[in-house]
């Protein structure tokens, strides 16, 4: 019975299993090729007695990453089926029973994702061979190693029995009623410090102007000092961590002040950039932080071809996972839209202006994210070129790395959006 109910749950929540099941593909594919490469006798990452700092800070770090990515597939997974368990709640079904009902899922979701990861990552080792060997200029073959393939497995049933104890909890915290309640917006000014005292007010002018120093300054001195890059990033990193909240949202805040009589159609865009930004923040500073820790790390020096190549995968792939997981997260909270476009159209605007201000919304939304990525990532690269310690060659390749994956992402969030505002999408899962 409850093998039927969760293949059941899985065809009325296509979309959402297809989205989850393709995160396992990509993860499962990436761990599979990421372990070949570590485990190779090149870069030699060993879990005792180690000696390679670089290849282990990345193994460690990529895996992280990887947790992250999938907790936060699941999690819009068991979100979006909170109604499903509530009803369950209330007709009588126990705690155990939910963990049973939600593992199966994953498990199956799992057990056709990890021999199709696998199976592409062995049908793009040619192909990565020959791309590696050309960027790199030097000669690489990836090795297939029987232990990547348990490696691969191991983390990611680790990751599923991890993920229903969390789905399990969320569950167990909330009461039937709440989960059966529909979601709403995240009020985007929730956390947001607005100082009305003088002197409060001062010294917010002064940790904005920190934070705002902390975010620019690490470009500028990766022209003027070698071998910081590294820290440089973690500065800025941290400095941009905190602008989001403390000075991007407040800036939009006075901004949409000042326009909300002239410019109603910017208001309008302006306000859900806002919750977007605020909603999004966690996704979009692991986003960034992440691509300017690797490109940092891959521009370091005294490391041997299969090194880079390790960090340099690390890149392309993690670029590609966690705008998917931008994407994803992003698509949550659009999905909850309708009612909002609704009233708007109700008080007056066209359809056209506000089809103009879902554009104008995504692209500022994902430009934000790409240009703030690109500002760290070229100034390290440049510097690094003329400092003859990086080829020419290898920056637009680095940046179309980056930028593809977000455009992609944009394209497919935008459809989405106008989908379910619209009303062109037949079933809004």
């Amino acid at each position: 019975m409850i093998i039927k109910d969760s293949l059941r749950s899985l065809k009325n929540s296509f979309s959402k299993a297809v989205f989850y099941w393709l995160t396992f593909v990509l993860t499962s594919m990436f761990i599979f090729l990421f372990f070949n490469i570590s485990m190779s006798d090149t870069v030699g990452v060993q879990w005792v007695n180690n000696d390679n700092g670089i290849a282990t800070t990345v193994t460690v770090f990529v895996i992280a990453v990887c947790l992250v990515i999938l907790f936060f597939a699941n999690d819009f997974y068991v979100r979006n089926k909170s109604k499903d368990l509530a009803v369950r709640l209330v007709c009588g079904a126990t705690y155990l029973q939910l963990a049973e009902y939600l593992l199966l899922q994953t498990f199956l979701l799992l057990l056709f994702s990890i021999p199709v990861g696998i199976i592409l990552a062995l049908l793009a080792i040619p192909v990565m061979n020959s791309a590696i060997t050309f960027l790199l200029d030097a000669p690489f073959v990836i090795e297939i190693h029987g232990d990547a393939v348990f490696v691969t497995v191991l983390i990611l049933v680790m990751i599923v029995f991890w993920t229903t104890y969390l789905n399990l909890a969320f569950a167990y915290r909330n009461s039937a009623s709440s989960m059966l309640n529909e979601r709403r917006m995240t009020n985007p000014l929730s956390g947001v410090e607005f100082y009305k005292n003088p002197r409060k007010k001062k010294q917010g002018r002064w940790k904005k102007i920190l934070w705002i120093v902390m975010f620019a300054a690490p470009p500028v001195l990766l022209f003027v000092t070698d071998g910081m890059i590294i820290p440089l990033s973690i500065i800025g990193m941290t400095g941009f961590t905190m602008m989001i909240k403390r000075v991007v949202i407040p800036f939009i805040t006075n901004y949409i002040s000042e326009k909300k009589i002239s410019d109603p159609l910017t208001v309008g865009m302006m306000g859900f950039l806002r919750s977007d930004l605020m909603i999004m923040r966690f996704n979009i500073v692991l986003f960034i932080v992440s691509s300017v820790m690797l490109i940092a790390i891959v521009m370091s020096p005294d490391m041997n071809p299969a090194e880079m190549m390790l960090a340099m995968l690390s890149y392309i792939v993690m670029n590609t996972l966690l705008a998917l997981a931008i994407m994803f997260k992003y698509s949550t909270e659009l999905a909850e839209r309708k009612g909002y476009f609704t009233t708007l159209s109700q008080i007056g605007y066209l359809k056209r202006e506000l089809n103009r201000m879902i554009f104008n919304e995504t692209t500022a939304f994902y430009g934000f994210v790409m240009l703030v990525s690109l500002l760290y990532l070229e100034c390290i690269m440049i510097s690094q070129m003329m400092r003859g310690a990086m080829r020419t060659d290898l920056l637009l390749p680095l940046t179309a790395f980056l930028v593809i994956p977000l455009i992609i992402c944009w394209l497919i969030t935008l459809y989405y959006y106008r989908s379910v505002v619209f009303g062109t999408k037949k079933n809004q899962n």
